[in-house]
């Protein structure tokens, strides 16, 4: 599920910092100031006591950066003998978490994976029943006076309650679901059927799959679709001789996406669900070589909990390392543009807060190079004095770097500082002699 959201009318330790804190700070770039998130405590509203570890009620804001173009593909598939489900996650937030809600108060038991903290973006429950969604254009649905009115998540209260497809539906049908619709919904059971949920519109599966990206398909026929990770999708479905796992992972590594620029979205994990099994196949950080698989029934003996996905892998892929780096220089941006490099609320005292902690930071920490980047990233905005800031942020970091003294020396310049440049092209010459630009730059200076 690409985050969309519904407002409605009515093993390795990976501590806290990683597992809560963080996710809330980088996810749309919604920085909590001086809070700190309790994990397993804190009870959001709009959902019930068993999904309250780290989940937000569906009554979440609307989409933050994502166009309907780069998020998620979503399938599911049948031939009688397997009944199979899966998703591609395109998002920005890289802290992404997984969930276990076992059965309790005659609600069945289920696995969730999230964003961070935010609302269940997809998951299966122990009947063996399936849902993920994903971002499509906003639809106002009013409300439906002839149905039951419900504060809250009828997609939740469905994995809670239903064993079927049929049984999903009846339960739509009883309940309104008016309010703004920012997507839609694939559900499938394990007996071999599916149907998407649109606003106001219930399509069921006639053939042996059924997908759904970014388009409403009660508005653009599927054959009519230019979306082309929904052509692919349903391209290699023809061509398959019968419905597998490695087929589920074959169209979900070519339908993945990657964006190191702009909006960063990309595919941060991918599951396939075998219904009929209750077994989900986790793939992180689209490597599709390497997937750890989960018995539902098995892990939900272990209690309610809830971790990072991350902590499922026994290592960080460069992919996963660079993007993440990328993630917190851009939040490190954001709050330098908005509160400044300086003071308790600025940019520095969230970079050194992030790597005081004891999370295991350090192993995709910000490098020279991409400090660097911001400093120059400010330069260009104008933002003079914050880049400064962070230039001497890079300096306290890398003392021993010729690079930092020299980038320093030049923002120190566009100041008019002039006696502060020489210092730091200076000391740049001293740790580099072969620096050309730091003598030249000394010569114009001394000019002056």
């Amino acid at each position: 599920m690409g985050h969309f959201s519904m407002r409605l009318g009515n093993k390795k330790k990976r501590d806290i910092f990683r597992v809560v804190i963080l996710p809330v700070l980088i996810s749309g770039f919604v920085l909590a100031q001086n809070e700190v998130v309790e994990s397993a405590v804190r009870q959001p509203s709009g959902l019930d006591s068993d999904a309250a570890v780290t989940l937000q009620s569906e009554q979440s804001p609307s989409p933050v950066g994502l166009s309907s173009g780069q998020s998620c593909t979503v399938i599911y598939a049948s031939d009688g003998t397997v009944a199979l489900a899966g998703n591609n996650e395109d998002y920005k937030n890289p802290f992404m978490t997984i969930s276990y809600l076992p059965a309790e108060d005659g609600k069945l038991g289920r696995i969730y994976f999230c964003h961070g903290t935010l609302y269940p973006q997809g998951g299966m429950n122990e009947e063996g029943l399936f849902f993920d969604g994903a971002t499509a254009e906003r639809v106002e649905v009013p409300r439906d006076p002839g149905k039951l009115p419900y504060d809250g998540s009828l997609i939740l209260k469905a994995m809670e309650e239903c064993s079927t497809v049929e049984e999903v539906l009846q339960l739509y049908g009883r309940y309104d679901a008016s309010g703004s619709w920012g997507g839609h919904y694939l559900v499938g059971d394990r007996f071999g059927n599916s149907v998407i949920i649109e606003p106001q519109t219930f399509i069921k599966k006639s053939g042996r799959y059924q997908i759904i990206t970014n388009f409403l398909q009660s508005k653009t026929k599927p054959e009519n679709s230019t979306d082309a990770r929904y052509r692919l999708a349903s391209e290699l479905f023809e061509k398959a001789e019968s419905i597998s796992v490695d087929l589920f992972r074959r169209i979900l590594n070519a339908t993945h996406y990657e964006e190191y620029s702009g909006s960063m979205t990309t595919t941060l994990y991918s599951f396939i669900c075998d219904l009929k099994k209750r077994q989900i196949y986790v793939y992180y950080f689209h490597n599709f070589e390497e997937a750890v698989k989960i018995d539902l029934q098995e892990a939900l003996k272990n209690g309610q909990r809830t971790c990072l996905i991350s902590s499922l892998f026994p290592y960080e892929t460069f992919a996963e390392k660079r993007y993440k780096a990328e993630r917190i220089v851009g939040m490190l941006y954001e709050r330098a543009v908005r509160n400044g490099v300086d003071g308790s609320e600025g940019a520095i005292a969230l970079y050194r807060e992030m790597k005081s902690q004891d999370s295991g930071l350090t192993k995709y920490d910000v490098s020279e190079s991409q400090l660097n980047s911001l400093g120059y990233r400010l330069l260009e905005a104008e933002k003079v004095e914050e880049a400064i800031g962070i230039f001497r942020l890079n300096v306290a970091e890398h003392p021993d770097s010729a690079n930092v003294y020299d980038s320093l020396g030049e923002a120190y310049m566009k100041a008019g500082e002039n006696e502060l440049a020489i210092w730091n092209y200076e000391k740049s010459l001293d740790l580099d002699p072969g620096n050309e630009n730091a003598r030249k730059m000394l010569e114009e200076l001394r000019k002056r």
